[in-house]
């Protein structure tokens, strides 16, 4: 998930770094004033003091008194919700990465490497795109559609896999005519907001693609 989570934010103009636990991540953090961090809770943490997550909730808001960084914390769904010291955005695992991306968009703001056009800001809580100040309302399952292909983006997806992924079908008989038909909307509506559809690619006999 670091992985992932890292190539996602990197690809859309984050400079990001990474830890793999809460101590090297102190270490790190010690050096440097991120803009925001995002912090895997690991589940339910044991909140007793000397647990891992204690020891950085602690650490957080004792280094970072007048100006903390954004917080984005990942919390498994059902998890009991720990006492963050340094107040932030809660996504609940598993999550579409896009959750994330529109958590750091809201609070960070949208970067944009040189010479880059405009880019997407797809809200999942109202189901509404954006670019500057052009907008369309989304379906659910456009919205969701959307994200997914977002989230998978360079990734050929064949529409078979679309229909259980995205529409949760158990059977894929009609895909190609029910997806092709929420894809060409969904064209329809990146065009009226970013004045093209290019982001999504047609790949003749395989399926869709998505391009940032």
């Amino acid at each position: 998930m670091r992985a992932n989570v890292t190539e996602y934010l990197r690809d859309r103009g984050y400079d990001t770094g990474t830890a793999a636990n809460y101590d090297l991540a102190m270490d790190a953090l010690a050096s440097i004033r991120p803009d925001a961090i995002v912090a895997d809770v690991q589940g339910l943490p044991r909140g007793e003091e000397g647990s891992n997550f204690s020891n950085f909730n602690q650490w957080l808001s004792a280094s970072f008194i007048t100006h903390p960084p954004v917080m984005v914390y990942l919390l498994h769904k059902g998890a009991r919700r720990p006492h963050f010291r340094v107040e932030g955005a809660v996504i609940k695992k598993p999550f579409p990465i896009e959750a994330l991306g529109e958590a750091l968009r809201e609070r960070v703001g949208h970067p944009r490497r040189e010479g880059a056009g405009p880019g997407i800001d797809l809200d999942l809580a109202t189901n509404t795109l954006r670019c500057a100040e052009r907008e369309a309302h989304l379906t659910n399952i456009e919205a969701t559609l959307l994200a997914y292909l977002m989230e998978h983006a360079g990734e050929i997806l064949h529409p078979r896999d679309l229909l259980v992924d995205v529409w949760q079908y158990h059977d894929s008989a009609g895909a190609s005519t029910l997806v092709r038909a929420h894809v060409s909307n969904l064209r329809r509506k990146l065009r009226d907001v970013l004045g093209t559809a290019d982001q999504i690619q047609t790949i003749r006999g395989k399926g869709y693609r998505f391009v940032a």
